[in-house]
């Protein structure tokens, strides 16, 4: 009877050391911190699915934050003129409960942030060409509010199915409390850019990284539809005859779509659907 959706706002601060410790390699280290907001609204017909019995921290409570502290380390080898090799890790964020929507996150309002892998290859091809190669890889099975698959509503919450499960530990904000059912996401990247001469240089891009939204888990993802699988990006930086520099970039993400069947409703067929369009101008 009301619109439903989230609206999630991540804001990292970094503080970054890095070390030259060879001619060919350098080392580097930083610390994050991190800040949350999110609200959700529209949700509050999933009340009798929450652990606790009370659903006052479920939905249209505002704005609420969350907080953590994490790091990051890499590494940056030019192993010749012409090649050079890379490899970072972000660590896990341990993040502050969301207390106004602590029935609604597994774990009584848990929002952590995965960790990442990250790998890559850059390799001059001439004077003026570059292509980088990447690799990175999300562990979203880090966090049980996104990886928790909605079945543990019918597994382990009283309110589902008393008779299998008479307890609440699978409910909405229980500690095996339903998420998003994300699973986790390696992502394949590579890049070109090339200067046509002193003041211009053009860029191509691509990225590939299967959706982590399996079929069965449509119905909670209405809210979080992050189905896209490939990028495609382009642009150009020129520098202007005043010395100041003018760029462009533009991405593009075909449509993608999965379909899946109600948890709720088995006669119901839930198709999410998305592309995205970016258009960037910096001077």
């Amino acid at each position: 009877g009301t619109d439903a959706g989230v609206d999630p706002m991540p804001l990292f601060a970094r503080l970054r050391y890095r070390s030259r410790v060879s001619e060919d390699l350098t080392l580097g280290a930083g610390v994050i911190a991190a800040a949350q907001r999110f609200r959700a609204v529209g949700l509050s017909n999933l009340g009798m699915l929450v652990a606790d019995g009370n659903p006052d921290a479920l939905s249209d409570n505002g704005y609420d934050l969350s907080y953590g502290v994490g790091y990051q380390l890499g590494a940056l080898w030019q192993a010749s003129h012409r090649w050079t090799l890379a490899a970072g890790y972000q660590s896990h964020f341990s993040m502050s409960e969301f207390d106004d929507y602590s029935d609604l996150f597994a774990e009584y309002g848990a929002f952590d942030i995965p960790s990442t892998l990250k790998g890559g290859i850059s390799f001059m091809t001439t004077d003026t060409a570059r292509i980088n190669l990447d690799v990175e890889h999300i562990s979203y099975s880090d966090v049980d509010s996104i990886h928790n698959p909605i079945m543990n509503l019918l597994m382990g919450c009283f309110t589902a199915n008393p008779p299998v499960a008479p307890e609440t530990s699978g409910c909405l904000g229980g500690p095996a409390g339903a998420g998003f059912g994300w699973e986790d996401v390696t992502v394949f990247k590579a890049g070109v850019a090339f200067q046509s001469d002193d003041r211009n240089t053009w860029r191509l891009g691509f990225s590939y990284g299967e959706q982590p939204i399996p079929s069965t888990e449509v119905l909670f993802n209405i809210l979080a539809p992050g189905v896209m699988e490939y990028h495609f990006t382009a642009g150009w930086t020129s520098e202007r005859p005043n010395g100041n520099v003018m760029s462009w970039s533009v991405m593009y993400a075909p449509s993608k779509e999965i379909t899946g069947t109600s948890t709720f409703d088995p006669t119901q067929t839930i198709k999410l659907e998305m592309s995205q369009f970016e258009l960037e101008f910096a001077y």
